[in-house]
């Protein structure tokens, strides 16, 4: 049988500090951690989901190790039956990360899959579309920082197909991604709000849920909007220009369309020439 005993009879490894090279690590911690998550979605609901978070803080030179349990135990502290502005909990989570590992710096990113109901422009069905979404924030010194990742489906069809072609032109599945880095205090960016974004500069959202009424003005739609991946990126710079200085202070975009004609992507980056890209 395994011998109960109480921690503080057992030793404590990471903290000796003498027998180990006295050099400071920037980031230490877990990955891949799974659990169940809830996010508030800007019209009041509950996006139920599965997280997939990273967790880190830095180390200094004269401390051997970090103590790996406590990242976990403070996720599922601050996770667990509730139902999270996102925003608020990786700010009490870093926050609690760093007073309570005692380190200068604490970085915590969370992907998830986020799910909105689209109606069909014609029959009005409704289908759900998923997305990739990222929540991170950095707190380092006293200095938080948070920035909010949303890769979206939409499709697009080529101009020069278009322009060359007879009959029809070819169109491709194609995604944006979009990293923006947060100034909350001119109000909240959700993720609804860069998704309406990308579907703007796009030549017609995708959509899972269609008629054939549905399908034949999806296909016209896309023909009468061509774009190509420079086009898009570039309409998508224009949208987030107007919200720099407001709700984002700094974005890059990355553009790629699977081209239905070749076996490789197009894919197209720009962003606003400051910290992020």
């Amino acid at each position: 049988m395994p011998e109960a005993k109480k921690r503080t009879e057992l030793p404590n490894i990471q903290e000796l500090k003498e027998g180990f090279p006295k050099r400071a690590i920037k980031k230490v911690g877990i990955r891949e951690v799974k659990v169940p998550l809830k996010v508030l979605k800007k019209d009041g609901t509950i996006n139920i989901c599965s997280a997939n978070i990273s967790m880190y803080t830095d180390l200094s030179k004269n401390e051997k190790g970090t103590n790996m349990s406590r990242y976990r135990i403070l996720i599922e502290e601050y996770l667990i039956g509730r139902d999270l502005v996102l925003h608020d909990f990786i700010r009490e989570l870093l926050l609690a990360t760093k007073t309570r590992l005692k380190q200068n710096h604490a970085y915590v990113k969370i992907w998830f899959p986020y799910y909105l109901v689209q109606n069909a422009p014609v029959s009005k069905i409704t289908s759900h579309i998923e997305m990739e979404v990222a929540m991170e924030g950095k707190l380092v010194d006293d200095q938080l920082d948070l920035y909010l990742t949303v890769k979206a489906p939409y499709t697009s069809c080529c101009p020069c197909s278009k322009e060359i072609s007879k009959h029809g032109a070819h169109n491709q599945r194609s995604t944006a991604e979009i990293t923006v880095k947060l100034d909350e205090s001119k109000g909240i960016m959700w993720i609804e709000d860069l998704y309406a974004i990308i579907i703007r500069c796009a030549s017609a959202p995708i959509i899972n849920g269609l008629k054939r009424e549905d399908e034949k003005w999806q296909t016209e739609l896309m023909y009468e909007q061509p774009q190509f991946v420079e086009d898009v990126v570039r309409h998508l710079g224009d949208e987030l220009d107007k919200e720099m200085g407001g709700r984002i202070l700094d974005y890059v975009v990355v553009v790629n369309q699977e081209e239905s004609i070749h076996t490789h992507n197009a894919v197209a980056i720009l962003n606003a020439g400051k910290e992020l890209g």
